[in-house]
């Protein structure tokens, strides 16, 4: 979808990535999650952890969790915590 959407191959985009340390999926991942990360500030407590998962394609609350607390340092809700304070 994303090297039709580009309007090149597929190789071009595994080829494109082959020059970074990071994985188009990876990638992917990192983006959704910086989504979610700017929607996560931009709620603050009125959006529930579960709610900003499903938006932004996680497959559940734990597993966007894991993923946010492993870019991030913290878990999501630690992170609205302290960006409050």
């Amino acid at each position: 979808m994303i090297a039709k959407s580009l309007g090149v191959s597929l190789r071009t985009v595994h080829r494109t990535f082959s020059e970074t340390d990071e994985s188009i999926m990876a990638f992917v991942r990192r983006r959704r999650l910086q989504w979610a990360h700017d929607d996560l500030l931009r709620s603050g407590n009125t959006a529930a952890i579960s709610e900003i998962a499903a938006r932004w394609h996680f497959s559940d609350a734990s597993h966007f969790i894991r993923n946010f607390k492993s870019l991030y340092g913290v878990t999501p809700a630690v992170y609205v915590r302290d960006s409050r304070s």
